[in-house]
């Protein structure tokens, strides 16, 4: 596939000479969240490079597309995924994308350049980690699993139902972590490191989701995104148990705090 192709180089090449240079130049865009001279580079350079081959397809990306609407050929790209993290030299980040047409998605991306680990995924073909398929074994259990957490809120009502959720949800498992890098944990649960990954929040954009997504529906792990209350929330696990579980207790902590808040 030409496109698979051309993006394959272009993440390669975006993680190795932009993404790993480092970078400390922030700007806010809103009230505790910034983004760095390096996410607008990594954006500007993928929109170059598909603008120069296919000048016709729509770009949905965090930093300078991110009210274009998803329709076919569409690039979804999160420049950087993990922007505190990356800003703070903690390793635990990287870059996703992934590419829409035909109403679904087609393939993705994670490429995560302090570890030159880089993940691929078209639809059908499974997920390949430097060109070596993997397969997630689905063998853990409740009580041994490690639950992540999306980046923490702070919106009220959504820091109120993550920390119940993750109050209630850490009776059962071994313990609860907040990675803050979607794309990692996404690796994360496709290496059997984490037992599920949990997003809740009153609006989860696409470029968070899309790529991870992908890999998890190729390697049969169960996930739901589902919206109750006016709240969005995705969960992936490493089986059914887990998820069942993880979506009873997130469920009752939307239902709990939607109620409260509007008393």
């Amino acid at each position: 596939m030409k496109e698979f192709n051309i993006i394959k180089k272009a993440i390669k090449f975006a993680g190795k000479k932009i993404f790993l240079k480092g970078s400390k130049n922030i700007n806010f865009k809103a009230d505790f969240d910034y983004f760095t001279d390096n996410d607008l580079q990594c954006e500007k350079y993928f929109i170059s490079v598909i603008k120069k081959h296919f000048p016709n397809d729509n770009i949905l990306g965090e930093e300078t597309c991110k009210d274009e609407k998803l329709e076919d050929r569409t690039w979804v790209i999160d420049p950087i995924d993990g922007t505190h993290n990356y800003a703070n030299g903690f390793k635990e980040c990287g870059i996703q994308l992934a590419f829409f047409n035909e109403g679904e998605t087609k393939f993705s991306m994670i490429y995560l350049p302090y570890y030159d680990e880089l993940y691929t995924c078209v639809k059908g073909e499974g997920v390949l980690l430097n060109g070596k398929k993997i397969v997630t074994e689905k063998d853990i259990e409740l009580r041994q699993a490690l639950i992540t957490f999306s980046s923490f809120s702070h919106k009220s009502n959504i820091k109120d139902m993550s920390l119940f959720s993750m109050s209630e949800i850490s009776e059962k498992v071994l313990n609860i972590r907040i990675a803050g890098s979607g794309c990692w944990e996404f690796a994360c649960i496709l290496r059997k490191r984490f037992g599920g990954f949990i997003v809740i929040n009153s609006k989860i954009n696409k470029w968070d989701l899309m790529p991870g997504m992908l890999m998890c529906q190729e390697n049969d792990l169960p996930f739901v995104n589902k919206k109750l209350k006016g709240i969005e929330y995705f969960i992936v696990a490493n089986n059914d148990k887990i998820l069942k579980f993880a979506e009873k207790k997130v469920k009752e902590s939307i239902l709990k705090f939607s109620v409260n808040k509007q008393k």
